[in-house]
């Protein structure tokens, strides 16, 4: 069948427009209508920097589990984890701060070629499904899916720029 072999759409965004890894996923969830699904992401390492909104269409199957380690779920259970002032004033306790309301993509996305899944979904909709596993140290989202859209949003990327350093650059001495 035709529509099994064609080419992962995101593969046409990995020639700069978007990273693969090292960006920060803001905010993700299904659209309105429950079709897609969409990631609003800060990139540095793209042509051009920003704030992006990456929307992964005609989702047919999603699959989320946590990246959180196992020690680390039970010493972060509590509602002061979800809210960085709280868990501040708390006294920064050991654990999870998922109140940083942000992941940083690593090792990112990938693209899964020919998985068994997509190949079905293909047959039964007649339509190409691709997939992908977006992953983060939060988080690891696997799609199916028909088509991809990116759209800038804004120029912002100072959470990223608070966190991840340059690899090159002058040598201080």
């Amino acid at each position: 069948m035709s529509h099994i072999a064609s080419e992962n759409p995101l593969a046409l965004l990995f020639d700069g427009t978007v990273s693969k890894y090292d960006f920060a996923v803001m905010e993700h969830g299904f659209a309105p209508h429950g079709r897609d699904y969409r990631f609003v992401i800060e990139d540095t390492l793209c042509k051009v920097p920003g704030t992006y909104e990456l929307t992964f269409t005609h989702v047919v199957n999603l699959s989320y589990e946590t990246r959180v380690s196992d020690t680390s779920w039970p010493i972060s259970w509590a509602d002061e984890f979800t809210d960085y002032a709280k868990w501040q004033a708390a006294g920064e306790p050991e654990g999870y701060v998922f109140g940083t309301n942000w992941s940083l993509a690593y090792p990112g996305m990938t693209i899964l070629h020919d998985t068994p899944e997509a190949k079905n979904w293909s047959t039964r909709l007649q339509r190409t499904m691709h997939s992908v596993r977006i992953e983060t140290d939060r988080f690891s989202i696997s799609l199916i899916f028909g088509g991809v859209r990116h759209q800038k949003v804004s120029d912002e990327t100072g959470t990223l720029r608070k966190v991840l350093f340059p690899l090159s650059g002058p040598k201080t001495q």
